[in-house]
């Protein structure tokens, strides 16, 4: 490999974000290859860095969810097919994890040179493209409530215990929302808490909540969590802990190629941890878009 690019995001989990590209450079080096490393330092960066052209054989994020979407943002729109390494610095890298990405510096290199070329499909939602999930609903804006400093501190407890203290003050009643759903096979309406599109098997550090997912299928999983009793809800997330939650009584679970989502009220819309758009949206799938990485 003579020619790679770096785009990392400086401040991501606990700012380790310099220590591993520091890691990564010197065994890339020391074989010749020229690294073009770039920072972001603000929104929209990443996808701007990932649609240019340099050159590259390949291009590494080293960063978050949130990242990871701007640089899949900036390919597909610029219809890069360069492959796509990421090495889960953030506080949140499901989509890495649920994929199996090694975290040591060396294993990663290695990856890089040597893995898996994977064809991987995305989603799109109105004009952004995700790699992970989209989700409408209950906890769905703790990612913007979680200050720096507690992400930089504690890393993804910082969630958890926004999470704690946003369900211990939640009055389901008021949270749920009448959703229509259309998909390429039926259509029903339900009241739901939550509703997600996901593409991997991990969403909000629940390794399997989506156990049929397969990014190379051409599809989506469709997953609607409806209104239920805060016992209820306690039943569940144990369930999905132990993986036996797909025939809970208020869990729904489909695969798709495309679902319109519409709501009673305004709601906005998630897009791998990030704002999106305000129902209603028609979320599909592109077959094959990005070139991904993986051992």
């Amino acid at each position: 490999m003579k020619r790679v690019k770096i785009i990392a995001n400086p401040s991501s989990g606990r700012e380790e974000a310099l220590s591993v590209i520091e890691q990564l450079v010197e065994p890339f080096a020391s074989k010749g290859t020229t690294v073009i490393l770039q920072f972001t330092q603000k929104a929209g960066d990443a996808a701007r860095f990932a649609m240019e052209d340099d050159g590259e054989e390949c291009i590494i994020s080293i960063g978050g969810d949130g990242t990871v979407n701007e640089i899949v943002n900036g390919m597909y729109a610029a219809e890069r097919k360069v492959p796509l390494a990421v090495y889960p610095a953030g506080t949140v890298n499901d989509f890495a994890e649920s994929m199996g990405i090694p975290k040591d510096p060396y294993e990663f290199y290695a990856m890089v040179c040597y893995g898996r070329r994977r064809t991987i499909d995305i989603g799109v939602c109105g004009d952004g493209a995700f790699i992970n999930v989209c989700a409408i609903g209950l906890f769905t804006e703790i990612g913007y409530s979680v200050n720096a400093e507690a992400k930089s501190s504690i890393g993804r407890l910082a969630y958890y215990a926004e999470g704690f203290r946003a369900f211990r003050g939640t009055d389901l009643s008021k949270q749920s929302f009448k959703l229509h759903v259309e998909t390429d096979d039926e259509e029903f309406e339900t009241d739901a808490l939550i509703a997600m599109v996901v593409n991997s098997k991990s969403v909000g550090g629940f390794s399997k909540i989506s156990p049929e997912a397969d990014v190379e299928d051409g599809k989506l999983e469709l997953i609607v969590i409806e209104r239920m009793s805060i016992s209820k809800v306690l039943e569940l997330f144990t369930s999905i802990g132990l993986g036996k939650h797909v025939d809970h009584d208020h869990f729904i679970y489909r695969k798709v190629r495309s679902v319109t989502l519409r709501a009673d009220k305004p709601m906005r819309v998630d897009i791998d941890g990030e704002k999106g758009p305000f129902l209603p949206q028609t979320i599909e799938v592109v077959p094959g878009a990005i070139q991904f990485i993986t051992k």
